[in-house]
C-alpha cells in the first residue's frame, strides 16, 4: 500500500468513527443506555478528531504540489474546497467544545448547534464521495446505438447516488439536530411539552413579568436519561431529610408559601451549549438550609429527583452560595417539564448536569456523593471556565 493510499485509509476510518461516536453521542434515544460509556465515546471521539485533524493537514502539501496537474473538472475542485472547509470548521469548533468554550448565542447559534450543523453537512458530503469513489470502480460506461441520445450510465448512477447520500445525509441531519427528542416547535412558547398539572400555579412577584432578564436566548437542548415524569399537585411533595434536627415534608401549597427570589442567570452545558440570561424565581437554597435545621455533622447536600435514577450532590457551602435556588418559574412561566419542571435545581457557576431537573427532595449528609453523572466519569466540582 502506497504512502497516500494509508493516508486515505485512516482519514477515512477515522472519519468513519466520528460519524460514529458523534451520531451516540448526539442520540436523545441512546443517552441513558450508553450512560455508563458516555465519558469514554466522549474521549474516543476527541481523540478521533484530534487524528483527523493530524490526517487533513497531511493532505494539504501533496494537494497543493499536484492542483494544477490534476484533470478535475470545476465541479471536482469546488468539491474538495467544501470539504476543506467543512473540515476546517469542525475542527475549530470541535477545539472549542473540547476546551469548554462557547462562542455566544447570537441568533440562537452555539458551539455545539455549528458543530451539528457542519457535521450534517459533511456526513452529506462524505456519503456522496464514497458512493462516487465505490461506483468509479464498479460501473462503466453505456450507450444506445450510434447516433441515438447517449446515456453516460457511470455519470446517470453518480447522481442517482448524490441524490440518495443527499436523502440520507437529510434523515442524520434530521435525527442528530432533533438530539432524539420531539419536542422542539418552532414558536418559543410552545417549543417544549408540559405534562405537570399544578394547581395553583406559582404567583410570579415581581420581576419576573415582565422578566427582568428581558427573555432568554439561545436554545435549550432537552436532555434526559429517563422518561420525562409528569408531577401532580395532589401527590407532589418535597422533603428534607437526613441529618438534621427537623425534617420536612411540604406539599406544593406549603412549598409556593415560602418567599422566593428573583434572578438572572446564565444556563451552561457541558456539552457545548448555553442560554443566556434567564430570569428564574425560586426559593434559594440557602433558606431551605435554614429551614431544615441541619446538624453540625452534615457537609454534603445531596438532591434526588422524582426520575427515581438521577442525583446530585454539593458541598455545604456551594449550596449556600446566592445565587443557588430550586426554581419553579422561568421568564414568568412555570417551568416545563421537559426543562424540569415543576421545581429544579439552579447552580448558575457550574455546568447543568449539578441542576437536578423534577428536584423532590434534599437530603443532608457527612460524606461526598457521586451523582449519576458524576459517578461516569464527570467532575462534581463542575465549575464553568470564567464564573468562580
Amino acid at each position: 500500500m502506497s504512502k497516500s493510499s494509508r493516508l486515505h485509509f485512516t482519514h477515512s476510518t477515522v472519519a468513519f468513527l466520528l460519524i460514529l461516536t458523534g451520531l451516540m453521542l448526539s442520540s436523545q434515544s441512546l443517552r441513558g443506555a450508553l450512560a455508563d460509556l458516555r465519558i469514554y465515546l466522549k474521549y474516543a471521539h476527541i481523540v478521533c478528531g484530534v487524528i483527523f485533524a493530524i490526517t487533513t493537514a497531511a493532505y494539504i502539501v501533496p494537494l497543493t504540489a499536484k492542483w494544477k496537474t490534476f484533470a478535475w473538472r470545476t465541479m471536482q475542485k469546488a468539491g474538495y474546497i467544501l470539504f476543506a472547509f467543512l473540515a476546517k470548521g469542525a475542527i475549530f469548533t470541535g477545539v472549542l467544545l473540547a476546551f469548554g468554550m462557547d462562542i455566544g448565542a447570537a441568533g440562537g447559534i452555539s458551539v455545539l448547534h455549528l458543530h451539528k450543523g457542519l457535521a450534517m453537512i459533511s456526513i452529506t458530503v462524505i456519503l456522496y464521495h464514497s458512493f462516487s469513489e465505490l461506483l468509479n470502480l464498479l460501473t462503466t460506461r453505456s450507450g444506445v446505438a450510434e447516433g441515438g441520445f447517449q446515456v453516460d450510465r457511470r455519470s446517470f448512477i453518480r447522481w442517482s447516488s448524490a441524490v440518495a447520500a443527499l436523502f440520507g445525509g437529510g434523515v442524520i441531519a434530521n435525527w442528530l439536530g432533533r438530539g432524539g427528542n420531539e419536542n422542539l416547535f418552532v414558536n418559543k412558547e410552545k417549543r417544549f411539552s408540559n405534562c405537570n398539572q399544578m394547581d395553583p400555579p406559582p404567583l410570579p412577584n415581581l420581576g419576573s413579568v415582565p422578566p427582568i432578564g428581558g427573555g432568554y436566548e439561545g436554545e435549550f437542548e432537552v436532555f434526559t436519561v429517563t422518561k420525562i415524569p409528569c408531577a401532580n399537585s395532589d401527590s407532589w411533595q418535597f422533603r428534607l431529610f437526613g441529618l438534621v434536627d427537623q425534617p420536612l415534608t411540604l406539599s406544593w401549597k406549603e412549598f409556593l408559601e415560602i418567599p422566593r427570589k428573583v434572578q438572572v442567570s446564565d444556563f451552561y452545558c457541558v456539552t457545548g451549549w448555553t442560554v443566556y440570561h434567564a430570569t428564574y424565581e425560586g426559593i434559594l437554597l440557602s433558606r431551605l438550609i435554614d429551614l431544615g435545621r441541619i446538624k453540625s455533622q452534615a457537609r454534603y447536600v445531596k438532591f434526588y429527583s422524582s426520575d427515581g435514577i438521577y442525583t446530585s450532590a454539593l458541598s455545604l457551602e456551594q449550596a449556600k452560595m446566592e445565587d443557588v435556588m430550586v426554581a419553579v418559574l422561568m421568564d414568568g412561566e412555570p417551568i416545563p417539564s421537559d426543562l424540569g419542571g415543576p421545581a429544579r435545581l439552579i447552580v448558575p457557576k457550574m455546568y447543568a448536569y449539578k441542576g437536578v431537573k423534577w428536584i423532590n427532595a434534599i437530603e443532608f449528609i457527612a460524606e461526598p456523593h457521586d451523582g449519576y453523572w458524576e459517578s461516569r466519569g464527570y467532575e462534581n466540582d463542575a465549575w464553568v471556565k470564567g464564573k468562580i
